[in-house]
């Protein structure tokens, strides 16, 4: 099975702490790499984390708030700078190609720019490739904002080891894995034999949103969703008027939605020290919850 690793880059909210950075989360999944927000100070957290912004594939855009943006400019001029020479994919929600000529305007010098895809989406696939696929859904926030679904597809793979004990070559091989049968020295071989399902994954990345039916469908049966937690349980009223979601809140969700995983993030600087309280209140009621920490790193 293919490893599809996330690292958390940013768990802070609105304000960050000293051991908090603004959101953005990194997706690792064979060639790609792909950077959920992109809050202020980014691209130092990529430095500090040993990684390389320049295999950056995509940038997915929850919402134009500057805690989910800010790093933008300066992750871009390093990009710029180090001669990344692939064209950076980046999507969010309407707004996003007239932020970007904002943004690419802040550091941009004539003739040394970055290659840049700007895409305007709503709710959908929008993403289709042969291995995986990436789907958005419209959040209730004070600006427009999306939550976003990866998608593993279901794969026929072969037993390689069943395959190794056979010790065959070639052409027979090849057939073997299209699941056909095979006659050698007078002995049928059979293809759909050899031949397991692997398995699809889905991880649900919700940055920021007020309560509403949508999430819950959105994060259905997800191995994994990351999701905002900014206000401590007893501050529902705080997470109404400021249109987030409590620790309470993204568990009920995640356990009405059947996910086998929680990491919560997007912590207010309220709570965000409180770490063991807010993973103690949070398995009160989903217990595979987990307090996503800066630079922690987790395998789906």
């Amino acid at each position: 099975m293919d490893k599809l690793k996330i690292i958390f880059l940013g768990t802070g909210s609105a304000i960050p702490t000293k051991k908090r950075n603004h959101s953005a989360v990194l997706l690792q999944y064979r060639g790609e790499n792909i950077l959920m927000d992109c809050g202020e100070g980014t691209q130092r957290q990529f430095r500090i984390a040993g990684l390389n912004p320049c295999k950056l594939t995509r940038i997915l855009i929850s919402h134009w708030h500057a805690d989910h943006v800010l790093g933008l400019p300066g992750l871009l001029q390093t990009l710029m700078l180090n001669g990344y020479n692939k064209t950076l994919k980046i999507y969010g929600p309407k707004g996003t190609k007239r932020m970007m000529e904002l943004y690419m305007g802040l550091f941009v010098h004539k003739g040394n720019k970055v290659k840049v895809e700007v895409n305007e989406i709503n709710s959908g696939r929008f993403v289709d490739e042969e291995d995986f696929f990436i789907e958005s859904e419209e959040m209730e926030h004070d600006a427009p904002c999306l939550a976003y679904r990866f998608n593993v597809k279901e794969r026929k793979r072969i037993d390689k080891k069943k395959l190794e004990r056979l010790n065959l070559k070639g052409k027979v091989v090849g057939e073997l894995v299209k699941g056909k049968v095979v006659k050698i020295d007078g002995k049928r071989i059979d293809g759909r034999k050899l031949i397991y399902t692997e398995k699809g994954r889905k991880v649900v990345f919700v940055m920021d949103t007020r309560v509403n039916s949508r999430v819950e469908k959105f994060a259905k049966n997800a191995d994994l969703m990351i999701c905002e937690a900014t206000y401590s349980s007893d501050r529902e009223d705080l997470a109404e008027e400021y249109m987030h979601l409590t620790t309470g809140q993204a568990c009920r969700i995640a356990k009405k939605a059947g996910v086998k995983k929680l990491y919560l993030t997007h912590f207010s600087q309220r709570h965000g020290n409180n770490s063991k309280e807010i993973l103690k209140e949070a398995r009160r009621i989903f217990r595979s919850s987990f307090v996503a920490e800066d630079f922690d790193e987790v395998e789906v």
